[in-house]
This record gives C-alpha cells, structure tokens and sequence, in this order.
C-alpha cells in the first residue's frame, strides 16, 4: 500500500488561537469583582448570633472540627468543608487564617463555581458570552445568593448542585457517552444527601434523559441496528441511580460523629441509633412545615409572596422574563422547566424562616431563563436587520461579518442596560449584606476564653443557635478548659437530671455561667424559679451577655484556683460594704491589651439597693482607656440580692494605651449610684497594680 507522505497544512494563526478564545475569559474579571466584594463584605471569623447569624456558627464549628450540625445533619457538607479548611491551611497567605472564616470561604468558593456554571449553561444555550456575562452577574449580586456566598451555611453547596446538574446535562445531551451519566448521578445523590430541595432533581434528570431523542446516524450507520429505546432509556436510568446511590454513603458518617464528636453535635438524639439515624435520614421532623395552601385565595396570596420575594432578587422584569425564558426554551424546557415547577410549588407550601435562602436554586433557574429570553431576542431582532438590509442592499447578501457586527452590538446594548439595572441591585444590597464588622461572636470568644484563663474551671450553657458554638469554638478550637451546655439538651432532659448535672458543676468547684437569651426566653424553668427564689445568686461577669450562676450558701471564701491580693483595708456604704481583695492580669484581645481586673466583695449587713462601681487610672488619665464592652468604666453589682457573708465576683477589662506608664498609676474602685444628673459615691478604695507590663509585647 502506498504511504501518503503529502504534509498537513500548516494551521493559521487564528486556528491556532480558536481553542484558547472559546474559554471564558470575559467572565474572569467579573468573578473577580464579585470575589473581592464577597471577601470585603465577609464576617471577620466567627459569625455572629444576632446578624444573620443563625446556624452558621454551628456550620463554623462542626465544618472544622468534625462535628454533627442540626437536622438533617449535612454530613455532605461537613466532609466538604473539613476537607476545605485543611487543604486551605496548606495555601502560602492563607495559613494563618481561623478556621471559622475558612469555612465561610468554602461558601464563597461554592458560590464564584455557580456563577462559573450559569455563565457557561446561559452561553451554550444562546450563543452570546454576554448575555452569559450580566446574568451571572445579576445573580451575583442578589441579595440572598449574596448572603450565601459570605456566611457558613448550607445554601451555597445546594446552588452549586443545581447549576453543576443543569450543566452536565447540557453537555450529555451534547455528547452521549455513560461518562456523563455517571458523573450526573453522582451529582444527583450528593444533591439528594445535601438538601432537600435537590429531590426535585432525580426526577427532572429522568425525565430529560427519557425525552431526549437520539441524533439521527449517519449514513455509515445506515444498516447498524439500533437497541430498542425503552432498554436505553433503562439503562441510562439505572447509570444515574447506580452512581446516586454512592454519596449517600457519607451517611454513615453521622453515627461515627455521635459515637466520637460527643459534645459537638446540633442533634438532639444519638444519631448512633439506628431508629434515629433514619429518622434523621428521612428527614421525618421536616414534613410537618409542609403546608400546601388550601383555597384559590390562599395559592394566590403565597404565589404572589413568592413573586415579591424573588422580584427583590432580581427585579421584576428579571422575574418576568425568566418565566417566560423558561416557557420559550423549546426543547430545554423539560430541564429547567419541571424543577422551576416544583420549586415555586416548595416556594409556596414550606413554611421556615430561613425559605428565602432555600430559594436560591429557583432565582438561579428563572436567571437562566432571562438568559434565554435575551438570547433569542437578540437572535430574531439580528435576523430581522440582516433580512432588512440584504434586501435593500444586495452588496451586503455575502458578507459574514455583519452578523456578528449587529449581533456584538445588540448584545453589548443588553450589556450595558444590564449594567443599570445590576449597578443598583448591587449598591443597595452591600450595606444590608455587609457583615464585615461583625465581631461580636469574636468578642464574647475572646471573653470566654479570658474567664478560663483565670484557672477555675468554667461551664457555660448556652442556646445552641445563639452563642452555644462560640463556647465550643472556644474549647475545641482554642483548646481553651470550657465545658459547653446546649440548653435544648438540658431543656430535654428530666428536670431533676438537668439540675443534678448543673448540681455536679458546682460542687466540683466550676464556675457556672449562663447566656442572657437562656434566661430570657425561660428555657430552663427550674433555673427561673431557683433564680427567683433565691437559691441561686445572678452575678455579674462584665459581658453583656453572659451571667453567673452562684449557688446559695454562697462560698464565704476567696477561690484557691486563682490568685489574689488582699485589697488595703477600706469600709463603703458605712461599712455594710467591703472590697476583700483583687487580682489583675494583662489579656490579649483582637483591639488590643487589656487589663483584666477581678473584684471581689463581700456584704456585711444586707442592702436594700443595687449600686455602680466605676475604675478609674489615678496619675495616668490617658494610660487606660474605657472598658470595650460599656460606654463608662463601670459595672453593675445586684447588692440587693446579696446577704451578710457572701462573697461575690465582679470583673472589668481595661483598654491598655501606654504599657510603659503602667507601674506609675493606681487604680481607684468607688462605689456609686445614679440618681437623675447626679451620681453619689458611697467610699472608694486605692488598688495598686501588679502586672509586668511587658506582657503587652511592647504595645
């Protein structure tokens, strides 16, 4: 046989830069916008209880040390972000890092992916990279995809399920090979693991693979028999339920963390049992918030809902246009039409404070369907003009170029009106979304960790979607001597157990602290009554939400797990009132060092009124500096709750502004009340200080 020697053309430059143009580099400076204003508007490390924080402290927690988060237990979730932080850790400028902020990042990774994702599916289905470009902004910077994207939460992961589903079954129905099957599938069953919203997607992937028809062969196939549809329809069917079934293995993850994360688990049984497993696997505590409305004014009223809260999202002509992008998606319409469906349905039926969030995967469908809007009225308003011209002008019936001239220019017009509209989307949205100055978890962390630092051993009960996370950060994280108490468990429990363990603490020598919401809400009413009654003291702790718990008799001695200085001999209140001693030390906190100062006080005859004591620098006005969490230097003390005898803690933490001019000044306590514009004093007492200053490392 003869050897064709003859030399392949040589390929044109622009052959040769095809492939590198068709990536999506127009979409990288956006994506870098977006991760700038994601990462400025970020909290700091550990979320906060009271803005927007909710479960993301819990996620913080149990996505970095390997715990167990509320029902359903995001075990996906979990494996994800442990594996996320740890591999994170390892990158140069990110080391040093908390984890709690990495495990935020893990959403803002998840997040920029999505967009990736929409850029590319909107792209394939019209054609214009940038149409492509303002709808993936347009999500962006919505306000709740937004809001996902800067806290530790669930809802990120869930967006990026959908959008990675949506693009591998663009890409199969592209390319039929089993490879894409089985990555679907095992897409589908993460899906499924994560969040309940992903159920929608089995059944729309089903459905798609069952419609789609096959290419027409050519005609070298010609007398190639064919395999029967409904066995190939099966055996897709059976690819994707195969592969699903493999992610909900990681399931098996939650009775290994309820035997070995004790003390790190949101569940309120022991996912070990394997009632229980299923029951948390099933989800069975959820259904009962499935309220389908009932009248036509009902379905209306909630439809109409639905439509303001994704019309706040993306505008109401985004919404509009999406539905009727959706409608007019011809032969897509099985993809993203059943699971849009199925989501308003979710969207009208669930009843949850946090459904705004869950709805993300449908502003990210009706996003979709704006893009395909846009791209097919571009595409007849260009093939109108070039029919118009062509006839006019029968110069310009062969040339290719115009085309893509008024196809550029009408595309770059949605470009630029897009821009008006996502500009002010996005200015409105950064001061409601922006959490960049939430320390207040980050504080009450630090706080905790000075009160263990002193030596007594401390327990804290906390709620468990409030503060409780930020007390097991602090021992898990920190590796700080806490032992963390969920109030729902000890609401859960026999009173007469909860009472005994509380019991235990105290005689075994902890001190005992409590959060403010545990007992404002009344979660634990024995608490209440033995508070009311007087069984148990509520003494101050110089955190605004923290208090401690003192058992009556009180101890009528000083503790012999910290140190302390006797204070010079000194009579308040005619001597009904005395300061017995005092110890200080320097504390390190994120705004500084401090001076950490313990008084102890001990009531001779009983008092009929609460009073102040306020700390002030004698010799050194500008040495320290107000206490960070009060407007004053200044402390309540209940001394109306107290009786003769007992001796009761009150701490105060001192801004340090010169370490140097420390060892010239004396601290002087007084004893005061306010009275209207008047504030009596009632004796003070002169403390000199006794920490090395060099503690401050210089500051």
């Amino acid at each position: 046989m003869a050897t064709d020697n003859t030399p392949s053309p040589t390929k044109s430059i622009r052959q040769r830069l095809e492939p590198i143009l068709a990536w999506p580099w127009i979409l990288v400076p956006l994506l870098a916008l977006l991760a700038w204003l994601y990462l400025r508007t970020m909290p700091p490390g550990m979320s906060s209880w009271i803005v927007e924080g909710w479960d993301s402290a819990m996620l913080q927690v149990t996505g970095s040390t390997w715990g167990i988060p509320h029902s359903p237990g995001y075990p996906l979730y979990t494996i994800l972000a442990n594996l996320f932080v740890r591999l994170i850790g390892w990158l140069p400028g990110l080391t040093g890092t908390e984890v709690a902020w990495r495990v935020s990042f893990f959403s803002t990774v998840a997040s920029l992916l999505t967009l990736m994702l929409v850029y590319l599916i909107v792209r394939r289905l019209t054609r214009n990279r940038f149409v492509a470009l303002g709808i993936s902004a347009l999500l962006g910077v919505s306000f709740i995809f937004w809001r996902g994207a800067i806290m530790a939460e669930v809802y990120s992961l869930n967006a990026l399920i959908f959008a990675l589903t949506y693009w591998l079954a663009l890409v199969w129905d592209a390319d039929r090979r089993d490879r894409w099957l089985v990555l679907l599938g095992l897409v589908l069953g993460a899906g499924v693991v994560h969040h309940r919203t992903a159920f929608f997607l089995p059944l729309t992937l089903a459905l798609w693979v069952m419609l789609r028809r096959e290419k027409k062969p050519n005609h070298w196939d010609a007398f190639v028999p064919t395999t029967p549809r409904w066995r190939l329809v099966l055996r897709r069917w059976l690819i994707l339920a195969g592969c699903a079934l493999l992610p909900l293995l990681t399931y098996l993850y939650l009775p290994w963390a309820a035997q070995n994360r004790v003390g790190q688990t949101w569940l309120y049984a022991n996912a070990s049992d394997w009632n229980t497993f299923w029951f948390i696997v099933l989800a069975r505590e959820w259904w009962g918030l499935v309220q389908t409305p009932v009248t036509a004014a009902d379905w209306l009223a909630n439809l109409l809902a639905l439509f303001r809260q994704q019309a706040d999202q993306i505008t109401t002509i985004g919404v509009v246009g999406g539905l009727i992008g959706i409608g007019w998606a011809r032969r897509y319409f099985w993809l993203f039409g059943p699971p849009l469906v199925m989501l308003i349905f979710f969207g009208v039926s669930y009843k949850v404070a946090d459904l705004d969030s869950m709805l993300i995967p449908l502003t990210l469908t009706l996003c979709i369907g704006l893009g395909i809007l846009l791209g097919n009225l571009i595409r007849l308003v260009v093939t109108w003009l070039l029919k118009s011209l062509r006839m006019r002008d029968s110069d310009l019936r062969g040339e290719r170029w115009l085309s893509t001239v008024l196809r550029t220019s009408f595309s770059l017009l949605i470009l630029l009106m897009g821009y008006v509209i996502v500009h002010p989307v996005a200015e409105a949205n950064y001061p409601a979304v922006d959490l960049s100055g939430d320390w207040q978890a980050e504080d009450l962390v630090e706080e905790v960790a000075a009160i263990a630092e002193a030596g007594t051993p401390v327990t804290i009960i906390g709620q468990d979607n409030s503060v409780l996370p930020d007390f097991i950060y602090a021992k898990v994280v920190l590796n700080h001597p806490i032992e963390a108490l969920s109030t729902t468990t000890l609401s859960r429990m026999p009173e007469t157990e909860s009472m005994a363990l509380v019991q235990d603490r105290f005689e075994r020598g902890h001190r005992v602290l409590v959060d403010k919401e545990t007992l404002d809400l009344g979660f634990l009413p024995w608490l209440d009554d033995a508070i009311e009654t007087g069984q148990i003291f509520l003494a101050p702790t110089g955190h605004p939400v923290l208090w401690e718990l003192i058992p009556r008799p009180m101890p009528p001695h000083l503790p012999e797990t910290e140190p302390w200085a006797e204070a010079p001999p000194n009579q308040m209140l005619d001597g009904r009132m005395t300061m017995l001693a005092y110890h200080d030390r320097i504390i390190h906190k994120r705004t500084g060092c401090f001076l950490r100062l313990t008084l102890f006080w001990l009531a001779t005859e009983p008092l009929a009124e609460d009073y102040y004591v306020s700390v002030q620098p004698l010799g050194g006005e500008t040495v320290i500096d107000k206490n960070d969490h009060l407007a004053l230097m200044r402390g309540y003390l209940p001394t109306s709750a107290m009786l003769p005898g007992e001796v009761v803690r009150d701490e105060v933490d001192l801004l340090i502004r010169q370490p140097a001019a420390l060892p010239a000044i004396t601290l002087v306590v007084t004893l005061y009340q306010v009275q209207g514009d008047q504030f009596p004093t009632f004796g003070h007492v002169e403390l000199p200080l006794t920490v090395d200053p060099g503690q401050c490392n210089g500051l």
